[in-house]
C-alpha cells in the first residue's frame, strides 16, 4: 500500500438517511471534500463509521463508494473486523475485491479470549487475505479483549502491515512503539487513534494516525502533523493544544456527527444526514417502530 507517512487518515463517518439506509451521494460527497483537504487516506467503516451497525452487504457497498469517490488519489483501507474469524476473512476479501488497498480488523469482541487465540486469529487473516494488506486494530472501550505489546511485536515479525491503536493511553502507546522498534521494521504502520496523542506518537516515529476528529478538522490536524515533522516545536504545541480541545468537544460520537453535517452544510453545500443509525441514534427508528 502506498501511504505518505506520517499520514493523517480521517476514521470515516457514515452519513444515513431518516429511513436507515446509507446515504451514498452525502459519502461521496464527504470523502471526496477530505481528500481536496489534503488527508492521506480514508478508513471507512470502523468505530466511528458504526461498523458493528452496517451488514456486511452494507460494509461493501460503503467500500465501493469511498473507492470510487477518492479515485486512487488516496488509499482506502477498509475496517472489516467481526466477532469472528472467518467472517472477518471473508468480508476482508469483499472489500479487497472492492478496490481498498487494504483492510484492518479489531481484535475480536464479545466473547473472552486468550492472548494465543487473538494472535492466531490474525494469523488466520494473514494468511488468506496476504499479511501485508492487513492491519490489527485494538479499542479496549469497545471490546473484552486487547491486543499486547508483546503480541503485537510477534505479528509485525510475521509480516503483519500495521496497527490503528484506539487505547486511548500514552503509556500503552509508547509500550507500542517501544516493542515494534526491537522488531527492526521501519516499514510498520503504527498508527494512534488519539488526536491528543498525535504530536508524542509522530515524535515517537509512529506512522500517523486514523482519527475521528479529521472528518471535522483535516486542516488542524494536517497542521499538527506539519509543525512537528518540520520542527515548530511552540507551533506544534500550540496546535496540539487546540486539536485535543476540539477532539474533546467532538468526543461523543453523535456530536463528531452532528458538526460534521453542519460544517459540510455550510462551507461545503453538502447535505449531510447527522444521525446515528439506531439505536444510536434517530436515523432508521420510523422503519424500525413499522417493523
Amino acid at each position: 500500500m502506498d501511504l505518505a507517512t506520517p499520514a493523517v487518515i480521517p476514521a470515516l463517518l457514515t452519513p444515513f438517511r431518516a429511513d436507515g439506509t446509507v446515504d451514498r451521494d452525502a459519502l461521496r460527497a464527504h470523502v471526496g471534500w477530505l481528500v481536496d483537504h489534503a488527508v492521506d487516506g480514508v478508513m471507512p467503516c470502523g468505530t466511528t463509521g458504526e461498523s458493528a451497525l452496517l451488514g456486511d452487504d452494507e460494509v461493501v457497498d460503503v467500500v465501493e463508494t469511498v473507492v470510487a469517490a477518492a479515485d486512487r488519489r488516496v488509499p482506502v483501507i477498509a475496517h472489516v473486523g467481526r466477532p469472528g474469524t472467518h467472517a472477518t476473512i471473508e468480508l476482508g476479501r469483499r472489500a479487497l475485491d472492492a478496490g481498498a488497498a487494504a483492510v484492518s480488523a479489531v481484535v475480536p469482541y464479545y466473547h473472552p479470549l486468550e492472548p494465543g487465540m487473538v494472535l492466531d486469529h490474525y494469523r488466520a487473516i494473514m494468511s488468506a487475505l496476504g499479511a501485508e494488506r492487513v492491519l490489527a486494530y485494538c479499542i479496549p472501550s469497545h471490546s473484552n479483549n486487547v491486543l499486547d505489546a508483546e503480541g503485537l511485536a510477534t505479528l509485525a515479525r510475521e509480516g503483519l502491515a500495521g496497527f490503528k491503536d484506539s487505547t486511548m493511553s500514552g503509556a500503552a502507546h509508547d509500550a507500542y512503539a517501544a516493542a515494534l522498534r526491537e522488531t527492526g521494521r521501519d516499514d510498520f504502520l503504527l498508527l494512534v487513534g488519539s488526536g491528543a496523542l498525535l504530536a508524542e506518537s509522530i515524535r515517537a516515529g509512529s506512522a500517523g494516525a486514523v482519527l475521528g476528529v479529521a472528518n471535522l478538522h483535516p486542516e488542524l490536524c494536517l497542521r499538527v502533523r506539519d509543525a512537528v515533522r518540520d520542527g515548530r516545536g511552540d507551533e506544534a504545541a500550540r496546535l496540539q493544544t487546540a486539536l485535543a480541545r476540539e477532539e474533546e468537544a467532538a468526543m461523543p460520537f453523535p456530536e463528531l456527527k452532528r458538526a460534521t453535517a453542519e460544517r459540510l452544510r455550510t462551507e461545503a453545500g453538502i447535505e449531510y444526514g447527522p444521525d446515528m443509525r439506531a439505536p444510536l441514534g434517530a436515523a432508521g427508528l420510523t422503519v424500525a417502530g413499522r417493523a
